[in-house]
């Protein structure tokens, strides 16, 4: 096996290479929506009328939501790709729907903070 610019290659034995394109996709996934709940935290700090103080802090508050998301999908990826390389597979028991818990439970107050 050679290294390259894009890793150790692997022999494709059984679905290995597929398990790391899906593990792959869900990492992208979970990066966009992370990049579009910051991206709706900077429009509501930026363009909210007349709201001030308010909008900024709810702002922040998406936009740290957002680096959460996107952080928890970089922790996952790299998890299951070393699980994927052992061969085993543990699915996810809280991290996915704490997660997403926090997140709601942010944007939430975002939007008392905003009203």
């Amino acid at each position: 096996m050679k290294r390259d610019i894009h890793g150790t290659t692997q022999p494709n034995v059984g679905s290995v290479a597929r398990d790391h394109l899906a593990n792959e996709r869900t990492y992208l996934a979970w990066l966009r929506t992370g990049m579009s709940v910051a991206a709706i935290g900077v429009a509501v700090a930026k363009f909210a009328p007349d709201r001030g103080g308010n909008a900024v802090a709810s702002g922040l508050i998406l936009i740290v939501a957002g680096l959460l998301v996107s952080g928890y999908g970089t922790f996952r990826y790299r998890n299951v790709g070393r699980q994927i390389e052992a061969g085993v597979f543990a699915p996810a028991a809280f991290g996915a729907i704490g997660t997403a818990s926090v997140v709601m439970v942010l944007a939430a107050v975002a939007v008392v903070i905003l009203i």
